[in-house]
């Protein structure tokens, strides 16, 4: 056979590209491709909701480093799949959103589940939206959706597919057998120069990591560096395993939830180096809840800032820096490793924002008969090292974030948009990229409820993931604010919902605890089951906050 027709080349291009799986939502527009992959043998997915399946692609991009593949059909999947897309976005994950349009040829009149405009509805929350209505040009675009997803910022595409591209039939001589390799920018000499310097004559210096395109070799470098200097790290919202917790110089994580001692550190540094973590909103937040841009003075910084990042776009945005350097983070510690390394004044500095981040990590217990600072000590205990933890969006999320530690790089998933839901689907993307891995995702009862209905995949694939569901019966983030803005609450009640029963119907083994001394056999009894397992914490509001 020497020609493939679209549904074909398509599939072949993702399995020689290592794209799979393809998570997705059977429908019209996507048929063809989904019995081509079946014949390609590329693994799928199939799942109760297509924000559950662009999660789950959102999270293998993470994981992988490759786009993780999400397969939707017409209107109604694109649009269901937008706040995922939204949340791709935000996270700079690498994913690609691949959408069945109705032919060509009825463009126009209204065709059914249509929507004639991607680029409008989905392009704010995409790097690039692409369209395809001829097989001849299927490589070209896929190529293109692939190198965008992976260039400068990481992040989500979406390419629209027509139907009679599955049918048309293509060369095989014109399927290439390697993805494109976009190139990741070095920094000019001159810029690593004024690093240096700068930092080594910094009295109060600190590097604060994030951002995305990070692997196991740029975090180790990243400590290595630390190190070298003796300048403490410091991490982006959601990225503290950029740093090993029990590195001497790891100094917490930024964002919500982070340490009072942490932000006030920041605020009387001298020099900042950031490295591919955006100076947006979240990672800015000072003292005060939700308060971004209070972090460091804005727009001129009292401190000298030197801010590496591969997306120009991301550059001076919002804060005059002293250096603003278009490069990847990875490449720019490689430089800095091969250079002789800066020595700044700083040991009593770094030995006092280690001093704070201890503290801060040995808290103190949960009000209540189950103690969450407990159960999730006693979690990170019985978990492998390079164990993933998947967390979604509220006040519970504040519980993991202090006291579960990250020795490892790539053991830790969050939304940093904010969205709900986002746990449970996140974790069936790691299991399902990566089988046999520990995987634990973990939720409060407003947010499981969100995407809950993706246990039901979890048990249709057997994906032995464990879930925590913490139970209120509340929106304890907002209900938290409420109570701060107005001293009152508002809309912010739940329904109770048995979550073990719930589970129990989807055919999945489900644990209650109530106690803290019941949850260590609960967990042990999850760990050893085959297939996916719920645990459900019942907790009380005083345990809204760590």
């Amino acid at each position: 056979m020497d020609h493939a027709n679209g549904a074909e080349a398509l599939a072949r291009l993702i399995r020689t590209w290592q794209g799979g799986p393809a998570f997705h939502v059977p429908g019209e527009g996507i048929l063809d491709l989904l019995d081509a992959l079946e014949g390609q043998a590329v693994p799928l997915v199939s799942c109760r909701h297509e924000a559950g399946a662009a999660v789950a692609a959102q999270a293998v991009g993470q994981v992988t480093g490759l786009p993780g593949i999400c397969l939707v059909g017409r209107a109604p999947g694109a649009l269901n799949a937008a706040l995922a897309l939204h949340t791709a976005r935000t996270d700079g994950a690498p994913m690609i959103l691949i959408v069945g349009q109705p032919p060509a040829t009825i463009a126009g009149r209204e065709p059914y589940l249509d929507t004639a405009d991607f680029a409008r509805a989905l392009g704010p929350s995409a790097k690039w939206v692409g369209g395809c209505d001829r097989a001849e040009r299927l490589v070209e675009q896929f190529s293109r959706a692939w190198a965008t997803a992976l260039d400068t910022r990481r992040g989500p595409v979406v390419l629209a597919i027509h139907e009679e591209v599955w049918s048309e039939d293509i060369p095989l001589t014109s399927i290439p057998v390697s993805p494109p390799d976009p190139q990741r920018p070095c920094a000019p000499e001159a810029e690593l120069d004024r690093i240096v310097q700068a930092l080594g004559q910094a009295r109060r210096p600190l590097v604060i990591a994030g951002g995305t395109g990070w692997t196991a070799q740029s975090a180790a470098d990243l400590a290595r560096f630390a190190s070298a200097t003796g300048i403490p790290v410091a991490t982006a919202y959601r990225r503290r395993d950029l740093m090993p917790s029990g590195h001497p110089l790891f100094a917490g994580e930024l964002g919500i939830g982070a340490d009072p001692a942490l932000t006030r550190h920041v605020a009387e540094s001298d020099c900042l180096l950031v490295l591919g973590m955006r100076l947006g909103e979240i990672n800015t937040f000072g003292a005060q809840i939700f308060e971004g841009y209070r972090l460091i003075d804005a727009p001129v910084p009292a401190q000298s800032v030197f801010h590496v990042h591969p997306d120009p776009a991301e550059l001076n945005a919002v804060y005059r820096t002293a250096g603003a350097i278009l490069a990847d983070p990875a490449e720019v510690l490689t430089q800095l490793l091969a250079r002789p390394a800066p020595q700044p004044a700083c040991t009593d500095w770094a030995r006092a924002l280690r001093t704070a981040r201890e503290a801060f990590t040995t808290g103190r217990p949960c009000p209540g008969p189950l103690d969450l600072r407990a159960v999730f000590r006693t979690l990170r205990a019985a978990l492998p090292a390079d164990a993933m933890l998947t967390v979604g969006a509220g006040a519970y999320a504040h519980w993991p974030q202090r006291y579960v530690p990250h020795e490892r790089f790539g053991t830790q998933l969050g939304p940093k948009s904010g969205a709900m839901g986002y746990a449970l689907p996140a974790a069936i993307g790691v299991q399902a990229a990566q089988p046999g891995r520990r995987v634990v995702a973990v939720a409060g009862d407003g947010c499981f409820m969100m995407q809950g209905e993706e246990l039901a995949t979890a048990a249709l694939y057997r994906l032995p993931i464990v879930t925590l569901v913490i139970n209120n019966s509340l929106y304890g983030a907002i209900a938290a604010s409420q109570s701060r803005m107005f001293g009152r609450r508002s809309g912010v009640a739940l329904a109770p919902i048995d979550f073990a029963q719930l589970a129990g119907a989807m055919g999945v083994a489900a644990y209650k605890v109530t106690t803290t001394d019941a949850f260590a056999p609960a967990l042990a009894a999850a760990l050893a089951q085959d297939g996916p397992s719920l645990i459900e914490l019942v907790t009380t509001e005083e345990a809204l906050k760590p």
